[in-house]
């Protein structure tokens, strides 16, 4: 789905825009902790570029050597020597990153106040692990934005909830007005610290990416919209920048995801929605080819089709003659050596087709430690499997809905938990912390790489599977327990 290839295209960072070494400074990172069994001598948090380059066997951070380790009378600290070319947006490596601004010739200074995981920041989930305190001389520039997390939550994982039913004008305008708090936020703490121009348009670059990102969402859930379903306002906004700026697409996150979202659901001329098939694949190719500057070109055309070639489940016959329609004008050899690897490997692998039978066998495990398999779930009663894990927030999130409507069907529908987790520990606590400890919970064995998950192509979660009493599988594209949407197909499964 077009969510997921947006969050690969934030967790992956496959590519950047080039270095100058000649050019790069020198930028000291201080980290000052207390010393524990998991900070152990010499810990410290790397420096990652928003466009790593680790597929191509370099690092996600930046060029970087250890100077020194030294224990203090109250805390331990650890001193990196990393080289920086330009200003630019950056993550601190705590988590899936602490989003900051990478200074060339500054010296950074991190004390970490906490050593147990932090699930919110204020009332918003984060994506990191630890909460930073920032010393230095621009300290309010390298907290801006974990002070804008606090405001409206962190910008690469907070979007805005959209159901199919939602009224689109109504969702529009919590995006603005999140966007709004977050740019009249942005105004008050750049005047407050005296933040510098250059600092403040690379956040606003930010909020902006956020912003369209949000209201796109969307045209990604509902076929039947398109933009001109966007009140004016709105529909300005959208077209306001098409994120074709190379001076900031290569030193933001978000601009730059945008410019992917912005490529496959507004310029096609036939707008593409979950995309899956070939023509969809070729046409937003098109449509990235003719409508961005060759460097925004390569990168976003790569990270296309990467993000296709990575999914071993998809295969395409344009494949190959994207890859060599790309081969031909992209003159980045690390771009185009990354995708002939890759399309290589595929065509080397090939796609393993799953059969029901194979999925049907997948092994389980119950809270006693127990195997069977998916097969005995089935009974002579409508089944809901409710695919979850105890790390997913969208999951527990659904969590109350799905008891809710347990309580209304009670034993003439199987409600069945099947956990996605790695650990048992886990998967366990977290059964007993939402007390839905009962006899309807399983643990899948080899959870996402399971002949299951293969069969029903579930790469992301929740995900539900709903059958009726003979054990046909029902069709709810992209309903959950909270649309009211759901309870009618259940009442249709038990007259």
């Amino acid at each position: 789905m077009l969510k997921q290839k947006l969050a690969a295209f934030l967790l992956i960072n496959l590519l950047f825009f080039g270095t100058n070494v000649f050019a790069q400074k020198h930028t000291i990172i201080i980290c000052r902790y207390n010393q524990d069994s998991i900070k152990e001598d010499s810990f410290n948090f790397q420096l990652w570029k928003i466009h790593g380059t680790h597929s191509f066997g370099e690092s996600y951070s930046y060029p970087g050597k250890f100077v020194s380790f030294n224990k203090k009378k109250d805390y331990s600290e650890t001193i990196y020597d990393y080289m920086v070319k330009d200003t630019t947006c950056a993550f601190i490596a705590d988590g899936f990153g602490h989003e900051t601004i990478a200074i060339p010739g500054d010296t950074m200074i991190i004390n970490v106040i906490n050593k147990e995981r932090r699930l919110v920041y204020n009332k918003y989930p984060v994506p990191w692990s630890h909460n930073l305190i920032y010393e230095g001389k621009n300290k309010f520039v390298y907290s801006l934005f974990d002070s804008l997390t606090a405001v409206a939550g962190e910008l690469r994982f907070n979007h805005l909830p959209y159901k199919r039913t939602d009224n689109l004008e109504v969702y529009c305008g919590k995006a603005n007005s999140q966007y709004l708090l977050q740019i009249s936020f942005l105004e008050r703490y750049c005047k407050r610290y005296n933040i510098g121009t250059q600092f403040k348009e690379l956040a606003r670059n930010e909020l902006f990416g956020a912003y369209i990102i949000n209201l796109l969402v969307p045209l990604e859930r509902n076929d039947s919209l398109t933009t001109n379903n966007y009140s004016k306002p709105y529909r300005e906004a959208i077209f306001k920048s098409r994120f074709n700026d190379p001076l900031i697409y290569f030193k933001t996150a978000m601009y730059s995801s945008a410019a992917y979202t912005y490529a496959a659901l507004v310029l096609p001329t036939t707008r593409v929605n979950l995309p899956r098939k070939d023509s969809d694949i070729k046409l937003i190719y098109e449509t990235i080819k003719l409508n961005y500057p060759d460097s925004i070109r390569n990168h976003l055309l790569t990270s296309h089709l990467v993000g296709y070639l990575l999914n071993p489940h998809l295969i395409f016959p344009s494949y190959d003659s994207l890859v060599t329609d790309l081969r031909i004008i992209c003159k980045n050899r690390l771009y185009t050596h990354l995708v002939d690897s890759l399309f290589a490997v595929r065509k080397a692998a090939g796609v393993k087709k799953y059969s029901f039978e194979e999925a049907m066998s997948s092994q389980i495990v119950d809270t006693k430690d127990q195997l069977s398999d998916v097969k005995h779930l089935f009974k002579s009663k409508p089944l809901l499997i409710i695919c979850w894990a105890s790390w997913c927030g969208p999951c527990v999130r659904e969590i109350p809905s799905e008891k809710k409507l347990q309580r209304i069907y009670g034993d003439k529908v199987d409600f069945v938990y099947l956990s996605f987790d790695k650990s048992k520990k886990l998967w366990k606590d977290k059964l007993q912390a939402l007390n839905i400890n009962d006899g309807n919970n399983y643990l899948l064995t080899n959870y996402f790489n399971s002949d299951f998950a293969g069969f029903y192509d579930i790469h992301s979660i929740p995900y539900y599977l709903l059958y009726d009493k003979n054990g046909k599988k029902v069709e709810i594209k992209d309903l959950r327990p909270s649309n009211d949407d759901f309870k009618n197909l259940l009442d249709k499964l038990i007259r």
